[in-house]
This record gives C-alpha cells, structure tokens and sequence, in this order.
C-alpha cells in the first residue's frame, strides 16, 4: 500500500471500528448497512452533507431494484415516488428501436439525492455510525498499524482527523482516493467523456420510457423522476477533448439546446421547451480499470473498484451487488481474524467474474455507438425486430445473461408486425 501521508500525530482520533467506510453512496451505504446487521462496529465517512445532488441518470434497472427488495430496503425508496420504467427507446439519428423489460421486471428513476439520503439513513437505523462533512485524505498502514491490526484513515477535519479501523473499504466513486492510495487504477482513462446533468420539466413524454439519443455529437439520455413526468433527468454525455470547451462555456446552454432539438419530432406538438428546474451536475472523464479491488485490510465496491461508461445505466445494479459480495467477504475475514489481501481475494474473483461479461457488452455498445454507420445500421435492424432488443434491453437491466442474445430463436423469430406484412395485412 502506499502510503499517502505521514504517521505524525496519529494519537488523536475516533475509537477503533471494525469496518470504516469512505463513501455514503449506495454501495457505501448498502456495505455499512449489512456489516452492521453482522453484528460489526461501522463508520462511514462521506465528504456531502446530506441529501446531495449527484450527477448521474438517476435510473435503476430491473436488476437494481431486485436487488433493493433482496436487500430490505425497496419499500424505503418506493415510499419516495419513484417513475416506473418498463423500457427504452433507442435513436440513432432517423433509426429508432424501442425495447420493453420483460414481463413483470421493470426499472425506477428518481433523483440521486432522495435515493442515497434514504440509503443513508437506512444504514443510520442498523447502527451505523455517519459522520458526515468529513473529506478523507489518504491511509496510512505503518508497522504500529500493522501491530495493531488496524489502517488510518486521514482526514482533513480539524478535530479528530484520524479514523481507525479492522478494515476500511473505498466507496468513494471515480477517482477515489482510496484506491488511489493502493495505487489500484491501472492507467490514467482513454474514453474521456464528459456528462452535464439536468432536472428539466416540461418533457412532454410517456414517463413509463426511458430515452436515449445517440448522434455524432454524443448521447442524450431523458427520464422521469416522478410518477406524473412532472420533473425530467436530462444527461448529455460529450466527447470532452472535442465538445468540453463548448460544454464549459454554457453547460445549461448546451444540454437544453441538445435537448430542444432530439425533442422535435417526439414530444406532442402542444408541449413546451423543456426547462431548467436544477443543475448543472458534471461528471468525467469515465473509463477506471482497477488492477485490484482488495488489499491487506482494505477493500473497493461500486465504481472505485472499476468503471467503464454509464451508458448501458447498469452502475447502481453493480454498486450494491459490489456492496453485497464484499460484505460477505468482509463478514469472514472478521470472524477469522485475518483480513490480508489473500483472505479477501474471493470477493475480487467473485467481483471480476460478474463484472466480466457486462463489461464486454458495454465496450461492445461503445465500438457500436462510435461509429455512424455502425450504429445506425444496428438500430435499424433492432427497430425491425423486437426481440433482439427486448434482449439487449433485458441485458443491461442485469436480467438475463450476455449469451442469451447469441441465441437463434432471438433473431430468428419474426415479430408481429413482421409476420403481418409477410401475409399481405397492414
């Protein structure tokens, strides 16, 4: 591990935990929340005061919200009025291909700020310790710590900056700083996009869908936040070396004019420009391989052990998912008493063995989605045969496995409307 700052003066401080946390998102959270049931003595350390916006889709997929109810914690964020999605359309410039979840799966969507504060709170009420307003600047693991079965955790605030613990586990996002401690990113991003996130109202759209525009400026994606569609997530995804500085010069700017304009044609003629109710929230640039996920003591869930691109809205599935195999984890090495990196390699083979196949699939949309013909040829042929999407859809909901979209009946079998003209019928 390297070590980020000095040992001095790390006699002052917290009482020693079992579990330290960096990061109150949902793989945060949900971490803290299961250890505490275990019985473990847990802090988590979030530099927000909460809630917080945060710049993001704001859609769990199907495979998100089974997770949710597997976990115990659905009804807390159906008490909170989500938007229902049953699927998405999908356009490449004049090519549109519109796929629906699979009978009785659907998704959510509902703005980061209720979702991660009712988390939060539901890891408050297992007996998580929260200290909220704390900004976390490095580890430090010498041989007293060692001795002593413990890492501190260095924090900038005056009072009791040091934080001890068994283990801590960084669910500080992209560019964490706890995996930056282990030296854990493999290389610096080579997919340097740029997001700028909205609230808007005023969409004009059928809320149970999810949108998504793809063109050569980019990515638009447009979803509810509410049951009625009163209140709109807006995301528009750039490439930031060629659209950043334009992006800069008026974040708000763009994203509604990006907006207006992929609008014209789907939104009913009565329906008004969509406007700004919050933001802008920016993100970027993606593309985070770790070479690790664990380390003698410490840990990595949600996107600070990896990520990609946020396209195929698969990162809240994979922050709890993360969260779970690493409690579990986490909960043996504990009881063992050894928590070396060795002790906790099942969780990262178990992670990477998940990881592996979506991960194909998102930079396999990604080559797609880069190229203009490319991608518009894919959604045509998609926009001509429902069940192709209808799987690709239910793949990236985290519903069904990669493979099944190899399958010959996916392509082979007509749709309705297919079959229809075959027999000379409108």
């Amino acid at each position: 591990m390297r070590v980020a700052h000095t040992a001095r003066g790390l006699a002052a401080g917290f009482e020693p935990c079992d579990v330290l946390l960096v990061g109150g998102g949902p793989a945060g959270s949900t971490a803290a929340r299961l250890l505490a049931q275990l019985g473990w003595t847990v802090r988590l350390l979030d530099r927000a005061r909460f809630p917080r916006p945060k710049p993001c889709g704001e859609c769990l997929n199907p495979g998100a919200v089974a997770a949710l109810e597997r976990l115990g914690v659905l009804e807390r964020v159906l008490a909170l009025q989500p938007a229902s999605l049953d699927g998405w359309t999908v356009s490449a410039e004049r090519a549109v291909a519109r796929g629906r979840f699979p009978h009785g799966a659907g998704g959510l969507s509902l703005d980061r700020a209720r979702l991660d504060a009712a988390l939060l709170d539901a890891a408050r009420a297992a007996g998580v310790e929260v200290v909220e307003g704390t900004r976390v600047t490095g580890l430090v693991h010498t041989a007293e710590e060692k001795r002593a079965g413990t890492v501190a955790v260095l924090t900038a605030a005056p009072v009791h900056p040091v934080h001890r613990a068994r283990i801590v586990v960084g669910a500080d996002g992209l560019r964490s700083v706890v995996a930056r401690a282990l030296s854990a990113y493999r290389r610096s991003p080579r997919l340097r996009k740029l997001s700028i996130t909205l609230h808007v109202e005023g969409a004009g759209l059928d809320p149970r869908q999810g949108r998504l525009w793809i063109d050569g400026e980019g990515t638009v994606g447009l979803a509810a936040l509410d049951p009625d569609g009163r209140s709109w997530n807006a995301t528009a995804v750039v490439d930031a070396d060629a659209r950043g500085r334009a992006v800069a010069g008026d974040p708000v700017g763009f994203t509604l004019a990006r907006l207006a304009a992929l609008l014209t044609g789907s939104a009913p003629r009565s329906a008004a420009a969509p406007r700004l109710v919050a933001g802008p929230w920016a993100s970027g640039p993606f593309d985070w391989p770790t070479r690790r996920a664990v380390a003698d003591r410490v840990v990595l869930v949600g996107d600070a052990a990896g990520y990609f691109d946020p396209l195929t809205g698969q990162g809240i599935y994979r922050a709890l998912r993360s969260a779970e195999l690493a409690a579990q984890a986490i909960d043996r090495a504990l009881r063992a008493d050894r928590a070396f990196s060795a002790d906790l390699a099942g969780y990262e083979t178990a992670l990477r063995d998940e990881l592996r196949a979506p991960l194909r699939v998102q930079r396999g949309v990604e080559a797609v989605i880069s190229r203009g013909p490319l991608r518009r040829g894919a959604l045509a042929l998609l926009g001509r045969r429902t069940h192709p999407m209808d799987t690709l859809i239910a793949i990236t909901g985290d519903l069904a496995p990669v493979r099944s979209l190899l399958r010959p009946t996916v392509w082979l079998r007509r749709t309705r409307s297919v079959e229809a003209r075959a027999r000379g019928r409108p």
